[in-house]
């Protein structure tokens, strides 16, 4: 699969990305790169591939779900140079 110059304007509009004309060949030639390189991969035969080759069971990755002693209040006020009423106290950085 090759892309062309309007495909590539059409992905950059969608994208809301500007591509400025001088850089569009050098983007044509790094997308149709990558379109080839994943053309190769897709055309590579798997069936020979047992599920348990392909899809590996590692087991869940994940730590135990368990409730376990959070911070005190004090503790958390203690990171903050200001905490009032419950809350981190931060210097405004939005005008209204």
């Amino acid at each position: 699969m090759n892309l062309n110059e309007e495909s590539l304007q059409k992905i950059a509009e969608l994208s809301r990305l500007k591509i400025d004309p001088k850089d569009i060949q050098n983007f044509l030639t790094d997308f149709n790169k990558v379109l080839n390189y994943v053309d190769t991969i897709t055309e590579l035969n798997v069936s020979s591939v047992s599920d348990e080759e392909l899809y590996p069971n590692e087991g869940n990755s994940l730590r135990a779900d368990k409730a376990e002693e959070g911070l005190s209040r004090s503790q958390i006020e203690s990171f903050a140079p200001s905490f009032q009423n419950g809350y981190f106290v931060v210097p405004k950085v939005i005008e209204t």
